[in-house]
């Protein structure tokens, strides 16, 4: 091979070198660049999710109070369906009051009184 051919190749060869070389720079560049933007992105991503989460926790709060609300009506209305159910089974005379009562029904010479609904006043 002649000298004007060796010098070329060595030139290409230094090239291309430094295009590998810089190559890998720029990989480790880009990795780089790519790791900084996911922690940036985990860093970020809570803090603008914090807000919503507490809109949602103050909402499941809301939602728990008026479950158990509407649980305490419930128990409630059952023990008295309850209690009124072992009067009646235990008590005749209190089948036949109820009935008097919802019929509006009185025996001779008995005296019925009424008194209104109490309803307060709303100021």
């Amino acid at each position: 091979m002649s000298h004007k051919k060796t010098d070329q190749l060595r030139k290409l060869y230094v090239r291309h070198q430094r295009l590998r070389t810089r190559n890998a720079q720029m990989n480790t560049v880009n990795r780089v660049a790519f790791c900084l933007l996911i922690i940036v992105l985990c860093a970020i991503l809570p803090v603008t999710a914090l807000p919503s989460l507490s809109a949602s926790d103050e909402l499941e709060e809301t939602y728990q109070t008026e479950w158990k609300q509407k649980l305490k009506v419930a128990t409630e209305a059952k023990d008295s369906a309850d209690r009124e159910h072992r009067a009646i089974q235990q008590d005749p005379r209190y089948l036949e009051i109820k009935a008097r009562e919802r019929l509006k029904w009185s025996k001779p010479g008995e005296r019925i009184l009424v008194f209104p609904a109490y309803i307060p006043e709303v100021k």
